[in-house]
């Protein structure tokens, strides 16, 4: 869980946001998830939905590669925020919970991953994209920022435990500690994202990323994954 230090998540939200409801598309052997509307929370729809797409792609046979995007100006908006203002800490806990577990799944999903970076990605946004075994940000418009020291927030041992393993310690310390915003270039040259390339071209280059590699699916990517990313899936399970 993301664990509220100043911040009170009781206070009345200042808008509503609509249901994000993830849906699958498939062209050869690349499955692509678009998260949903504009904003792309990681709602309880999300969660949901996200699961049984997940359970789908998993089961698909034969080589394949999973890619996930956004629509509009949004990859992933990050947590419900507005919904969370409105509850207890247990059900706070258990929900946020609940997108750590989606995350661990595509971080160690049994098949190559592929982030389609179409626009902003923010606190659990930023950590979706980074689950991913390989990112291609849209170069011109959005950024990746992971804004939680200016909101009074820490992070849970599962999702620290993400950052330092999947990004560089210096990076990492600059990405938490300054709350810095990485547009396309500068993720880019820290490491964060693979390349970069125009929003028209975001999934052409999506399967140059992942599709050499998709006959792992059929062998021991999802093995690999697991022994790679222990101390990761270790940390979200004691969350």
């Amino acid at each position: 869980m993301i664990l509220p230090l100043a911040v009170d998540l009781r206070k009345p939200p200042a808008m509503v946001r609509g249901m994000s409801e993830p849906t699958l598309t498939q062209d050869g052997e690349l499955f692509v998830i678009n998260f949903g509307d504009d904003l792309n929370t990681t709602d309880h729809s999300w969660v949901a939905g996200m699961n049984a797409l997940l359970d789908e792609v998993e089961a698909a046979t034969g080589p394949k590669v999973l890619v996930t995007t956004g629509a509009g100006k949004h990859y992933s908006n990050g947590l419900d925020v507005d919904w969370m203002s409105g509850q207890e800490s247990a059900a706070v806990v258990g929900y946020v919970n609940t997108v750590e577990q989606v995350l661990g799944r595509i971080l160690t999903f049994p098949a190559p991953t592929v982030a389609a970076v179409n626009g902003h990605a923010f606190g659990a946004g930023a950590f979706a994209v980074i689950v991913h075994d390989h990112v291609v940000m849209r170069d011109d418009r959005g950024f990746i920022c992971w804004p939680e020291v200016h909101l009074g927030m820490g992070f849970s041992a599962g999702l620290m435990s993400m950052i330092e393993a999947l990004l560089p310690p210096p990076v990492a310390r600059d990405a938490i500690v300054t709350g810095r915003r990485y547009g396309a270039a500068e993720a880019a040259s820290a490491g964060i994202v693979d390349r970069t390339a125009s929003l028209d071209e975001l999934l052409a280059v999506a399967g140059e990323l992942g599709l050499p590699f998709a006959a792992t699916a059929e062998g021991s990517i999802g093995v690999v994954k697991l022994q790679l990313y222990r101390s990761v899936t270790a940390a979200l399970s004691a969350d």
